[in-house]
């Protein structure tokens, strides 16, 4: 029975949630605030989540590398492979850890304890900057009741993440923990960029779907958010994200529907693009492979050793 809840619990709770928003929503208007949301903003939304979004993601992981191993993979070649990785992390987070952490292994030949270090780190940088923006959202706004217990524990999170690394350079813990590498400015920068453009992203589809927030709403949005898909409860997080955007804005005025249309622009523009070019990243990498054919081995004629015996006449 474990075995079945562990297997289909997530695709389960999915159903249940669209069942749940089936029956208690005006699916008519719905369909209407998706027919007239503007494309273009979201259009918008997903080039920033490809072109600039991916691309830090891949400039902060060469700079950990970098510092922990000397050396890093081009900038091209590595976030061609991230793309690759990120289209297995949205289906299910695992996966995508996994191939990213062989990927750089047997491309790149980084040791796998380094890499597990790079990645601990990488998830320290996201902690803290998530405790600095729920910081950040206590001090420039009243908190409505619902959500003051998330931004709390978003910065508690932050506490959590900065003590970890605080205590990842004491000796005797570090000596337990695989090679870290240094946190330096340029890491920072690019984690506070990635959640800045993930807001934009946010304030465009919610723009395209007629939702117009204040930049204190989309602060607390981003805060929930990444709280509530901590845990992988269902696949891509589909129906989290969703009810998550509808019970922020909902006691802020917004009808549950076009609520909805926005979270479900923005979870597109967040997936879509990765689970297009990820595919696509793969097979050029199978054919780049492909392509790489080893030169047949050339027989070798064999050859005959000259006699060094003469015949005598007698």
């Amino acid at each position: 029975m474990m075995r079945v809840v562990r297997r289909f619990g997530p695709l389960i709770l999915l159903l249940c949630l669209v069942a749940w928003a089936s029956l208690r929503l005006d699916l008519r208007a719905f369909a209407q605030s998706l027919e007239h949301s503007h494309i273009s903003l979201w259009v918008l939304a997903a080039l920033v989540n490809v072109a600039i979004r991916a691309g830090a993601r891949a400039e902060r992981t060469r700079g950990l590398l970098k510092s922990l191993a000397g050396r890093s993979p081009r900038f091209l070649g590595l976030y061609v492979d991230l793309v690759s990785a990120q289209a297995a992390t949205v289906l299910w987070p695992p996966a995508g850890m996994g191939f990213r952490l062989l990927v750089l292994r047997q491309r790149y030949g980084f040791a796998g304890t380094d890499l597990v270090g790079e990645q601990l780190v990488e998830k320290l940088l996201d902690g803290m900057s998530l405790g600095l923006w729920g910081v950040l959202a206590l001090t420039i706004g009243a908190l409505p009741s619902a959500l003051r217990l998330a931004v709390i524990v978003a910065c508690l999170l932050g506490v959590g993440a900065g003590l970890g690394l605080l205590l990842s350079r004491v000796p005797a813990i570090k000596r337990r923990l695989p090679p870290l590498p240094r946190i330096s400015l340029s890491g920072l920068l690019w984690t506070a960029a990635l959640d800045a453009f993930d807001m934009l992203m946010l304030y465009l589809c919610l723009q395209s779907a007629g939702v117009s927030v204040s930049l204190h709403v989309i602060l607390l949005l981003f805060v929930a958010l990444n709280l509530a898909v901590l845990l992988p409860l269902t696949p891509a997080g589909f129906g989290v994200v969703e009810a998550t955007v509808m019970l922020v804005l909902q006691p802020l005025g917004v009808p549950a529907e076009t609520a909805l249309a926005g979270a479900l622009l923005y979870h597109l523009a967040v997936v879509g693009p990765f689970l297009l070019l990820g595919p696509l990243a793969s097979v050029r990498e199978v054919f780049a492979q492909a392509r790489v054919v080893p030169a047949p081995a050339v027989a070798a004629e064999p050859t005959v050793e000259p006699s060094t015996h003469r015949s005598h006449e007698q």
